[in-house]
């Protein structure tokens, strides 16, 4: 249930404020954008009347059900709000985080035992949240009645913020309250591309003034969508106008394609005499949509635009029969906004696979190059171990400068391998599913097996012939147990005569790379004969084969 989305940047006009609700509040308004859904007002609405009765038609026993299966009751949802804080310049994404608030106060706790059911509590910026890593999930718990959550990264730099009252979006903040569905960003401080600028046609470079973009929702009788863009001044604002009308008119241009497609579907037939029954529902379906795009080209065509200072307003009304379906794509795109994070959940765990695959390839990058695999530590002339094995696949893994930089005479945690490494984050050896932490040394959970017939061994080189086992059959390097600095040699010490190593923490799904450069997830409670099989993958040479996915 509680799961979040990507979405567009959008918002509206201006009207008198109104007080804000609790979940509002925790809008930062100099974040990037928000958007705002009062999904239970929408749903009351008349528009949504029929609708409405088709639901109640399953029965109280059918609507219990639902309530029963999901803390808090989805029933006492009354608003969703989605806001974009920024973007990760680490991990090239938005940090976003949900609001959800709710008409009845609900249980934390049972929030979390439903959803969190391994979570640890965290702090920041003086507040307490909790999150679980395997489920890559964050929660706050502002009071009884609101719930934010997000990922761990997001929900600590969300937490972090410090509060703004006169942001960019405080205006449209003041305004939510009026709106079933209100969207705003704060078009300034879009992290753009250097020289994106140069890209654009110069007859729509004004537009790179925007500052900020609100469109906002409402319906009674019809369906009303406001729009106002704001510009630093009026000759900006004017320039803007201009260059909207001339995209208005490139928009027009456009349709002609699937106009004449539409026209087609509608006058052309494949021989001569009346139509064949089967080709009525091609037929009809030209229709709406030749009606649709005449509808839309009108209003291209004339663009209802206000110039006003430095704002440029326009409202379209859009008739009733439009309405009730707008209605029901608002109160989906509600539900929706929480159905993200699940999927947040599962490009995060491609990132890690993809991380493992890079380091992989940088292993065997080494390979090639040195005739062996790398050691599982950078040694001194008397064996100790100084730097780790991840600092020697550097130059492997486009990282020349800063292999370069290291003194490989000395130990990790010298004064100047520890400013090296401290330097410059290595996003590669960064599992997405984890939060950061800033304030502490750069870490990895990316580890080696060490020792006992593994594919790394003390103080020792192994090449190719080493691996009686097969490339398939040899874990590489896994994503488990507690982090440790990237560049210290610190890594799993394996013997099979003894306890595995805690492969199950801080992930329920462990990632692995094999020999062989394959990824594999595996899931430590659901694998029979865990302790046997897993020990069998780790060695290298003990003649054991099995297939992993049985």
């Amino acid at each position: 249930m509680f799961r979040c989305v990507p979405f567009l940047l959008l918002l509206a006009l201006p009207v008198q404020a109104q007080q804000l609700t609790p979940d509002l509040k925790l809008v930062p308004s100099d974040a990037l954008a928000f958007v705002h859904v009062q999904v239970a007002q929408v749903w009351k609405s008349e528009a949504m009347k029929d609708y409405r009765k088709i639901m109640e038609k399953a029965g109280p026993k059918a609507l219990a059900a639902l309530d029963a299966d999901f803390a808090p009751p989805p029933s006492t949802i009354e608003r969703i709000t989605m806001v974009v804080l920024g973007l990760d310049k680490e991990k090239g994404e938005p940090r976003m985080v949900t609001i959800l608030a709710f008409s009845a106060p609900f249980e934390a706790a049972k929030v979390k035992a439903q959803y969190m059911p391994k979570a640890k509590e965290m702090q920041a910026g003086g507040k307490k949240y909790s999150f679980d890593s395997g489920a890559a999930l964050a929660a706050y718990f502002p009071d009884a009645r609101t719930l934010v959550f997000s990922d761990g990264d997001s929900m600590a730099a969300y937490l972090a913020m410090a509060p703004k009252a006169d942001g960019p979006l405080a205006e449209a903040l003041a305004m939510a309250p009026k709106y079933p569905l209100i969207a705003s960003g704060n078009i300034a401080a879009l992290p753009l591309p250097p020289n994106f600028g140069e890209q654009i046609p110069p007859e729509f470079q004004p537009l790179l003034k925007l500052q900020t973009l609100t469109i906002t929702a409402e319906s009674s009788k019809d369906f009303v969508l406001a729009m106002k863009a704001k510009f630093p001044n009026a000759a900006d604002a004017a320039a803007g106008e201009k260059a909207i009308r001339k995209a208005g008119e490139m928009g027009r241009a456009q349709l002609e394609r699937p106009k004449r497609e539409m026209e087609q579907m509608v006058f052309e037939k494949r021989g001569d005499g009346p139509r064949k029954p089967e080709e009525l529902p091609q037929m009809v379906a030209g229709i709406a949509g030749l009606g649709g795009i005449n509808t839309l080209d009108e209003i291209l065509a004339d663009l209802p635009l206000k110039l006003q200072g430095e704002t440029i307003t326009a409202t379209v009304t859009l008739p009733p029969y439009v309405a009730q379906y707008l209605n029901v794509a608002m109160v989906g795109a509600g539900l929706a906004l929480p159905a993200v994070q699940n999927v947040r959940s599962a490009a995060a765990r491609m990132r890690g696979s993809n991380n493992l695959k890079q380091i992989g390839l940088g292993i065997h990058g080494y390979a090639s190059a040195n005739g062996k695999f790398p050691a599982p530590a950078i040694y001194d002339k008397n064996g100790k171990a100084l730097l780790s094995w991840r600092v020697s696949i550097l130059p492997y893994i486009e990282q020349d400068n800063m292999y370069n930089s290291f003194k490989l005479d000395e130990p990790w945690d010298s004064e100047h391998n520890m400013k090296v490494g401290s330097k410059v984050r290595v996003k590669v050896y960064e599992d997405p599913r984890m939060p950061g932490d800033l304030t502490k040394p750069q870490t990895t959970y990316y580890k080696a097996f060490v020792g006992g017939g593994a594919g790394f061994e003390p103080n020792k080189q192994l090449d190719f012939s080493s691996f009686f086992n097969g490339m398939s059959n040899t874990v590489m390097v896994a994503a488990a147990g507690e982090p440790v600095i990237w560049w210290k040699p610190d890594d799993f010490e394996f013997d099979p005569k003894k306890k595995l190593p805690d492969l199950t923490k801080p992930f329920e799904v462990l990632l692995v790379v094999l020999f062989d450069g394959t990824v594999r997830a595996i899931q430590p409670a659901n694998m029979k004969n865990y302790d046997t099989r897993m020990k069998a993958l780790i060695t290298r040479a003990g003649g054991e084969t099995f297939d992993l996915d049985r």
